[in-house]
């Protein structure tokens, strides 16, 4: 599991160069909006990408992956219980307790709910996400912060030429699919700012209330001038209804860990079929 936890942080640092290297547009890191689906090596559609439901290939006996969480190769199948099933054979229920795990928010300014897609690595419903209407115009600029979690991060190396000539490929173009080669596991959360305060101002306060610093009369000010919409990336109830949205997010996101981050995939990224490029934002 030591070696587990290290690798994650390597894999963090380097999601953090490649968020710090992309435009406004486009993107290499998708966060997941399916996530009793998906599983590593899962072949996709990547026009799906921008649809509320991804679109895999799921047919029998498709080409093996190797994972590469191992020192030796370790091909598998892939399905979404093959993945649990590889997570859960030398998960340690002991380790939780020691498990330090700190998120922090990720600020930016986008231009409408519509263009949410520059935040997300892809096209989301922001009518179902977050009850707006994304055609409407916004009187006031729009702020995104994403809060993250990590936990755990597996990869595979897929077999491209077995993926192309599979039956399952038969009248499908190679370049429209895409491997999921490395899913990120753990908790994530959004929070979405209509308000006049400037970037630098807005980062700053979402910053303070998230680490519960003092905030002063004009932060205060400028939150009751605002509208706020948030959510949190889950399968399981949690109330959104009732408190600060900062305490609500922060809340879910430092209480103990558990047995199920270890299986929540939060991040994806893929490989294109045809030539096993990176995919970014369609």
């Amino acid at each position: 599991m030591k070696v587990k936890i290290l690798i994650l942080l390597l894999n963090l640092f380097c999601l953090n160069v490649i968020a710090q290297e992309v435009d406004d547009d486009r993107d290499r890191i998708f966060t997941n909006k399916n996530i009793e689906k998906l599983y590593l090596g899962a072949i996709m559609k990547i026009s799906s990408l921008n649809a509320d439901n991804y679109e895999f290939v799921e047919a029998p006996n498709l080409p093996p992956v190797d994972y590469l969480q191992t020192t030796d190769v370790t091909l598998i199948v892939p399905s979404k219980s093959a993945m649990i099933k590889f997570i859960m054979k030398d998960f340690d229920e002991d380790v939780l307790p020691v498990i330090v795990s700190e998120s922090s928010p990720h600020t930016r300014k986008v231009a409408s709910y519509d263009k949410l897609g520059a935040f997300f690595g892809q096209k989301i419903n922001a009518e179902i996400m977050l009850a707006v209407n994304p055609k409407a115009k916004n009187s006031k600029p729009l702020y995104a912060a994403k809060f993250t979690n990590l936990i755990y991060s597996l990869d595979c190396m897929p077999d491209f030429a077995k993926a192309r000539a599979h039956v399952a490929m038969k009248g499908r173009d190679p370049q429209d699919y895409m491997y999921v080669d490395g899913i990120s596991f753990g908790r994530a959360a959004s929070i979405f700012i209509e308000s006049d305060a400037d970037y630098e101002t807005i980062k700053t306060l979402i910053e303070k209330k998230y680490y519960k610093r003092a905030v002063t009369e004009q932060d205060e000010a400028i939150l009751a001038n605002s509208t706020i919409h948030f959510q949190i990336s889950d399968t399981k109830q949690v109330d959104l209804l009732d408190g600060d949205p900062f305490e609500i997010i922060r809340h879910y996101l430092t209480t103990p860990i558990t047995k199920e981050d270890f299986l929540r995939p939060i991040w994806f990224t893929g490989s294109d079929l045809k030539d096993g490029y990176m995919v970014v934002t369609p």
